[in-house]
């Protein structure tokens, strides 16, 4: 996990005039990504379009997984889980993330009632796979290159070229039928299973500082602290208090590189009452002390 993001990614991409970014990812040797590429489990507001350059990659879309290789586009509506892993060592993808507030228009016409007020409600959902042989790709990825080319140059006016080029992706994705009820992409079963992962994750990181059981983290989703390990682990290999204890091991972290508190004060600030406790799962975690790190780290 990475020290700076939760699951619930709270990360501002672009900035508030310009809430949009385009972005080039390499893996492989002399990258920040030498092994693959790998980015863990989350979710955002933004909406997040992905070119596959090169190389194959595993998506995890809603707790589900598939498989896109060179040419291939995905699109990850707003609050959708995901996670991606590179299936080879040298890799390269592009993306795009806008939010999509910026298509929200306050006259109630067609297009703001009948499209883009149900999709930032997310009773509609585009298409999260595109390939090269369906009807629609050409059109969306003629928007998408011209997007990256606007969001990596940005002379004067990219920003209003961007919001026309979305504007122009979204009517090409309406037009082929790729803007679907939320009903018809995911069953009942599976928004109920989505949420309550969602609502379990987003509790303990609101409150990692504080005393954690599992009885309080089960009665979030109304079963018993038995259901709930079983389900969190089907989804994330590991039990809550697993994904607690890393979760706060992460924030110890950003703290140990960024403040000068004490380690100590640091522990518990993480929710380690114990200090002893506190550095052998640091060390469990990290290879190393929490002094060490800050040493090698800060």
């Amino acid at each position: 996990m990475h020290p700076d993001l939760s699951l619930r990614e709270n990360v501002t991409h672009g900035t508030p005039e310009h809430p949009l970014r385009a972005m080039h990812f390499t893996a492989g040797q002399g990258t920040p990504y030498p092994d693959h590429f790998f980015v863990e489990r989350h979710w955002h507001n933004y909406v997040e379009i992905i070119f596959i350059v090169k190389g194959s990659y595993l998506f995890e879309i809603n707790l589900e997984d598939s498989i896109l290789k060179e040419g291939d586009l995905c699109i990850l509506n707003s609050g959708e889980p995901h996670q991606i892993t590179g299936r080879e060592k040298s890799a390269i993808h592009h993306v795009l993330l806008f939010d999509p507030q910026i298509l929200n228009f306050s006259y109630e016409d067609e297009w703001q009632a009948d499209y883009m007020a149900p999709f930032l409600e997310s009773s509609l959902l585009i298409q999260n796979i595109l390939r090269p042989q369906e009807k629609a790709y050409p059109e969306i990825l003629d928007c998408f290159r011209q997007l990256m080319e606007q969001g990596l140059i940005q002379k004067p006016g990219w920003y209003l070229s961007c919001k026309l080029l979305l504007l122009k992706l979204f009517e090409a994705a309406i037009r082929h039928q790729l803007l679907l009820p939320a009903k018809e992409v995911l069953s009942a079963n599976s928004t109920r299973k989505i949420q309550r992962y969602k609502k379990i994750v987003s509790y303990m990181e609101a409150h990692f500082q504080e005393p954690l059981s599992l009885e309080e983290l089960s009665g979030l989703i109304g079963y018993n602290s038995q259901y709930l390990c079983r389900f969190f682990r089907e989804i994330s290999g590991v039990s809550p208090i697993q994904y607690l204890i890393a979760y706060r091991l992460e924030r110890s972290c950003t703290l140990l590189t960024k403040s000068t508190k004490p380690i100590t004060e640091i522990a518990l600030d993480c929710g380690f009452e114990n200090i002893s406790y506190f550095i052998r799962k640091f060390r469990e975690h990290k290879g190393c002390t929490p002094g060490e790190y800050r040493k090698f780290f800060a």
